[in-house]
């Protein structure tokens, strides 16, 4: 039969029969359609004839064991979807203006990443929003992958490269690594080799032993990767401000991103130990990555917190918007 719609009719079209009707088109089973869309196979069989009765054509005709959608059905799956995004996009973006910053925004981050600035900035935005819930947790790199990964979190801040398939990873920022200890240690400076260093006693937090790595990279241009066994370990502790009591009270060295050291190095508590040859380019510096779930749909208001995180780095700009939907 053509289709014959003319205005009163499509007027008359419930939109609201379009999820029942595009689950029939998915599986062309009535029965699937209404397991698919919790409702009974008799109440598919009434939306799917209410549609018909409006449009004056038949959408689908049996074939076999399958229910198979005829043109008009076709014509009308075609609308129905397109009527189904514009009024997701539709209400997203009203979200995107009136309710995005309601609700909770969950993310985990290194320890290190709480010294600096970006944190404070945050904090600041985040106090035009009063009812946007900000749950944080201190984590190793690892971990925060983990976490992205498993979608117990809404996204995160990793010191390690991601390369899962799942995973999609933007850069935000670099830190340098810096060696520090006690301001009045007797230690060789510069280091000259990596035995000097490892002879070292050292207070270890975790995550450590990836800076550390990267450090000796990239004055020493060691190429295998130091095992925590392999240090003298004098002192641990899983919190930084208790790592930076340890160095001043002379229990030993620890490698650590330059900003969290700064004001005890200003203030003569802790000094630089440089290795040699330490000119300014050679520098050890950190790639720090938010990274996300790639097929996770982010609510805005997430994805107006990460959008403040890359404002925060005009030189980011421009940020793809793949990474944002």
């Amino acid at each position: 039969m053509m289709l014959r719609w003319i205005a009163s009719d499509f007027e008359r079209l419930d939109p609201r029969l379009f999820r029942s009707f595009l689950a029939v088109v998915r599986t062309e089973s009535f029965s699937a359609a209404a397991q698919e869309a919790s409702l009974t196979q008799g109440a598919i069989s009434q939306q799917i004839a209410k549609l018909e009765d409006r449009l004056h054509t038949q959408l689908f005709v049996r074939a076999g064991q399958r229910i198979v959608t005829t043109p008009g059905g076709q014509l009308l799956a075609a609308h129905a979807r397109a009527y189904m995004e514009h009024t997701s996009a539709f209400l997203e973006s009203l979200n995107e203006e009136f309710e995005s910053m309601r609700g909770q925004v969950s993310y985990a981050m290194p320890e290190s990443c709480v010294h600096a600035p970006h944190f404070g900035w945050l904090l600041q935005r985040r106090l035009e929003y009063p009812e946007l819930l900000l749950s944080i947790e201190l984590k190793p790199s690892s971990d925060v992958l983990d976490d992205v990964q498993s979608g117990v979190i809404d996204f995160g801040f990793s010191m390690l490269p991601c390369d899962a398939v799942s995973m999609q990873a933007y850069p935000f920022c670099t830190v340098e690594y810096v060696l520090v200890g006690p301001a009045g240690a007797c230690a060789p400076s510069p280091l000259a080799n990596l035995d000097e260093l490892l002879a070292l006693p050292f207070v270890t937090y975790p995550d450590m032993i990836n800076g550390l790595n990267r450090w000796v990279t990239g004055y020493f241009g060691e190429s295998d990767a130091l095992s925590p066994l392999a240090l003298r370990v004098s002192g641990q502790f899983n919190d930084l401000r208790g790592v930076l009591a340890m160095i001043e009270g002379g229990m030993g060295f620890s490698v650590l991103p330059r900003h969290v050291v700064a004001a005890q190095l200003a203030s003569g508590g802790i000094r630089l130990v440089q290795p040699q040859d330490a000119e300014p380019e050679r520098a050890v510096r950190q790639q720090i990555w938010i990274v996300r779930r790639r097929d996770h749909r982010m609510p805005a208001r997430v994805r107006r917190v990460i959008r403040w995180f890359l404002d925060m780095h005009t030189e980011l700009q421009p940020v793809p918007q793949e990474f944002l939907n």
